[in-house]
């Protein structure tokens, strides 16, 4: 179908309503006889034609004709000069929108963009023109792999800008310094900003600081806050209680649509491999699965736990567990529904045709670039690269038990080729820069959409040759993990609408049936 027949019905469906997203003006070119198109179709066509069309910057963004009603929109605002002490990159077209949409309401708010689009330069940019003004900036940061990295980005992109830092052993302060990047359980115990200087708040991998002891670092005397994230989400109330009141409201970012749109991302094919569980695990999985579940349900109703968010019940069962409680049984029934959770979870890590599966997937491995395994433990991690180093693939895992300097050498022995596989647990799921791969595979799924998106994020930046990336899903039949009983329902939702394909291989899928799909992937260009 030609985009100019797509970006001409638009048009009229702006004309006569503007502020429709992207499912509403799909819904509109649906009913005006256009069938065959996805809503990756209508964000191809609004993204190419920025002259014609602009969005207000919320998540989804509604949209709007450049000409109509005198709405300027992003446009004219993303024509903002970069500020005077920044001499980076030139900022993607994504990434002056966002920046302009915040600057707009009273710079405040939280860019969510996915992995590998560039959010960082958003938050340097807003960093490089708070001191043009002459105001301080914090770049709040999880660990320390983030310190040295936004130190380093920082330094380079805006020369004779004194930058410090804070934590991991660093004491630099905003007294004598522009900007100070800091680790956030360090900054969370001191004031930072000197009293009654302006200042700018950066937050980087905001979602984490909904917990209680981290939101300590959100200081009230930072007018100017930005946080920055991939996905905005927790599994507790942090977000409401603590994220939304201080920060406000999202700004649109970067989508997986609009960075496909861009190129700033590969296209990419997902696959879901299931398994079964050996009779052995399959009896012990559900002893523990029924165990857990009747735990759970008398938690809630007798102990007065909350029901969801999930985040919160386990709080509440984590601070029963100590005891103090009136009723000792709650003491109890916490502990024994914390054993029989980690027993489910342990076996699901651990299942042996997980590793048969996996060891299956070696011609894929081989004939990629480079691939990642994520797992959930340690222990699953070095199980898997050992699995895959038994069929002679240089593998190794990287664990956060390794030393610093240790993870770096294995991290520029994967970026050279010398090895061809990572394994890695929770690790590699935000933080560290990892070296590009084109094939990753999931051995324990995690209920964390978040964490999910984090991990498909560090497989889908453009490769050379433009050929799509691969996402492997591995999972246990009929047990949590299982899409059939509605696992990563909204996670499978948000891949089917941009990836080339995704396809639920069942059990009886071979090895064969696998690697034929991978190929065929393979040989498609975009």
């Amino acid at each position: 179908m030609q985009r100019s027949q797509v970006e001409s019905a638009l048009r009229q469906l702006l004309v006569e309503q503007p502020g429709q997203n992207k499912r509403q003006l799909l819904a509109g070119l649906q009913r005006r006889g256009l069938p065959v198109l996805t809503t990756t179709d209508v964000n191809r066509t609004l993204y190419a034609r920025r002259t014609t069309f602009a969005h207000d910057g919320d998540t989804p963004p509604r949209w709007y004709l450049n000409t109509s009603s005198g709405y300027d929109g992003v446009a004219t605002l993303a024509t903002t000069v970069l500020p005077r002490c920044y001499d980076g990159y030139p900022p993607r077209s994504w990434q002056t929108e966002a920046l302009a949409v915040w600057q707009a309401r009273g710079r405040r708010g939280v860019v969510e963009a996915v992995t590998g689009t560039g959010k960082t330069a958003v938050g340097v940019l807003a960093a490089a023109a708070a001191v043009d003004v002459g105001e301080r900036v914090l770049v709040l940061v999880p660990g320390r792999e983030l310190l040295d990295q936004w130190y380093s980005v920082l330094r380079r992109d805006l020369p004779g800008i004194r930058v410090g830092r804070f934590g991991d052993g660093h004491k630099d302060s905003l007294y004598n310094h522009w900007i100070v990047v800091a680790v956030v359980n360090s900054a969370a115990k001191y004031q930072m900003l000197p009293a009654g200087t302006p200042g700018l708040l950066v937050a980087d991998e905001v979602h984490r600081y909904g917990a209680p002891t981290f939101a300590q670092a959100l200081e009230p005397g930072f007018h100017a806050r930005l946080g920055l994230t991939a996905t905005y989400a927790r599994e507790d109330s942090g977000l409401a209680e603590r994220l939304e009141p201080y920060f406000g409201s999202v700004v649109a970012g970067c989508s997986y649509e609009r960075g496909l749109t861009d190129e700033i991302l590969a296209p990419f094919r997902v696959g879901f491999l299931g398994t079964d569980f050996t009779p052995d695990e399959r009896a012990k999985h559900d002893e523990y699965d029924e165990r857990a579940t009747a735990l759970r349900r008398r938690l809630i109703l007798d102990h007065g736990c909350p029901d969801e968010p999930f985040g919160e019940f386990m709080a509440a069962v984590n601070q029963l567990r100590q005891g103090g409680h009136p009723d000792a049984r709650a003491r109890d029934d916490a502990r024994s529904y914390l054993s029989a959770f980690s027993k489910r979870r342990q076996l699901l890590a651990d299942c042996r045709r997980k590793h048969e599966v996996l060891a299956s997937l070696t011609p894929i491995f081989a004939l990629a670039d480079r691939g990642l395994v994520f797992t959930e433990t340690t222990t699953s991690a070095e199980q898997a690269a050992s699995v895959l180093c038994g069929k002679g693939l240089p593998a190794l895992e990287i664990t956060s038990e390794l030393k610093r300097d240790e993870r770096k050498q294995r991290l520029e022995a994967f970026k050279n080729g010398h090895v061809k596989v990572l394994t890695a647990p929770r690790i590699l799921d935000e933080g560290i820069d990892v070296p590009q791969a084109d094939v990753g595979v999931i051995v324990a799924g995690s209920r964390s959409k978040r964490q999910m998106i984090q991990r498909m994020g560090r497989i889908i930046r453009p490769k050379q040759d433009r050929r799509a990336a691969t996402f492997l899903v591995l999972y246990v039949t009929d047990t949590a993990e299982d899409p059939g009983r509605g696992a990563h329902e909204d996670f499978r939702e948000q891949l089917i609408e941009v990836a080339q394909d995704a396809v639920d291989f069942g059990p009886q899928a071979t090895a064969a049936d696998v690697f034929a799909w991978y190929y065929q992937g393979r040989q498609q260009i975009s």
